[in-house]
């Protein structure tokens, strides 16, 4: 077993051991409070950029199904865990993570307190590390430091965001939808995964643009699913291209990152919504119609990573359990009163998680409506936004 450390911009070091590739790397040091979920947080392009401290203790028990991933490469830096379970010869045929990990270049550390690690990052913010090998006694401090002191924030969207545009056709289940609650009470499947599902070659229900700043894949596969053809775009897709295609609806994606950073796509942003077109924004897009429209976001301490925030929808009072993985938040005293309303609040710290126009057909959410992995609670925002498409096309009918 190799002999590795994680150092950080403060001076501490936590020894411990590599798996995965052996690749040095700098970046911010994030946590995550999920149990389950690691593939899907892997492949998560908001990721991008951080290693990411699992502050559950046991990390690969059910080893790697690749079906489940949100994108098509790994976006992580790096992974930071405790106790890493091995799978070998899964009657299944997953794969065992610490190999998944040396295949796709992806360092990871692990006999870590990760514990400790976590209490660290909740009490001072999270930092810049960078995983070496060696043992305290013979790491190369000054060396280390240097790199640490060169790292830079990037226009990470940049890196994840598509180079060119690219076609999601509208999907049918070909599922019978009635008696859902009694047939997976039964233990029944409800509905096909995105592999089982035939394309629908007829007219789709409705045509999305959707401006990707590194969605997840179930993302577009809950707009698909529902019926709609997506386009997407690259994040820096000018506005007036956009429009041109005539979209039913416009869909900003979430993405990694300082939204400041994105300040090119601001502009465009609040010309789409000034063309009337619906609009539903999730993460990094709830940040970016946020500062289009006049308001200012701050990076939290620690953030909000995980599988089980609470959140409060203002106008019915109800608590949804959410999937979050994000940085920065909008400031709630920022938000122009005349344009729109704060329609959500994190219930632990109270921090705006929602946002809705008082005048357009534009509403935004900080967290993850697909809930992969995570809560289902929240995929009735995707019906949401099928509503709002559905209302403006039929009043267009009527003009």
């Amino acid at each position: 077993m190799k002999k590795a450390c994680l150092v950080l911009d403060d001076g501490s070091i936590y020894p411990g051991f590599r798996f995965g590739s052996d690749r040095e790397t700098v970046c911010e040091v994030v946590f995550s409070t999920g149990l389950t979920g690691y593939v899907e947080l892997l492949t998560d392009a908001s990721f991008c950029g951080q290693a990411v401290t699992m502050a559950h203790p046991v990390v690969g028990n059910y080893g790697v199904f690749e079906d489940v991933s949100e994108a098509d490469r790994l976006w992580v830096d790096a992974l930071i865990v405790r106790d890493l379970t091995h799978v070998e010869n899964d009657e299944r045929g997953a794969e065992d993570l610490d190999q998944y990990l040396k295949r796709n270049d992806v360092p990871g550390i692990r006999g870590i307190d990760t514990r400790a690690l976590t209490l660290k990052i909740r009490e001072e913010g999270t930092r810049i590390g960078c995983i070496v090998d060696g043992t305290p006694d013979t790491l190369d401090l000054p060396a280390i430091f240097a790199k640490i002191r060169s790292y830079n924030a990037r226009n990470l969207v940049m890196q994840v965001s598509p180079k060119e545009k690219q076609f999601y056709p509208a999907w049918k289940t070909g599922w019978d939808e009635t008696n859902i609650s009694d047939r997976r009470e039964a233990g029944e499947r409800t509905e096909l995964s995105r592999s089982e599902c035939p394309e629908n070659n007829s007219k789709p229900l409705f045509r999305v643009a959707f401006l990707d700043f590194g969605a997840k894949h179930n993302i577009i596969w809950n707009l698909t699913k529902r019926g709609c053809a997506v386009t997407a775009y690259p994040w820096n897709t000018s506005a007036e291209e956009i429009l041109s295609a005539a979209p039913d609806g416009i869909f900003l994606s979430n993405g990694p990152g300082d939204p400041v950073n994105v300040g090119s796509a601001i502009a465009e942003i609040r010309i789409l919504i000034d063309s009337g077109v619906p609009v539903m924004g999730v993460c990094l897009g709830h940040q970016l119609v946020a500062l289009s429209l006049g308001a200012t976001t701050v990076k939290l301490k620690y953030g909000h990573r995980g599988v089980n925030h609470p959140v409060k929808e203002i106008e019915s009072g109800r608590v949804y359990m959410t999937s979050q993985n994000h940085g920065y938040v909008v400031v709630a005293e920022s938000v122009p009163e005349a344009l729109c309303e704060v329609s959500h609040i994190n219930v632990n710290d109270g921090t705006v998680e929602g946002l809705r126009m008082k005048n357009r057909p534009v509403f935004t959410v900080q967290y993850h409506p697909e809930g992969t992995p995570g809560p289902q609670d929240n995929n009735y925002l995707f019906d949401r936004f099928i509503d709002a498409m559905t209302t403006k096309s039929a009043e267009e009918k009527t003009i």
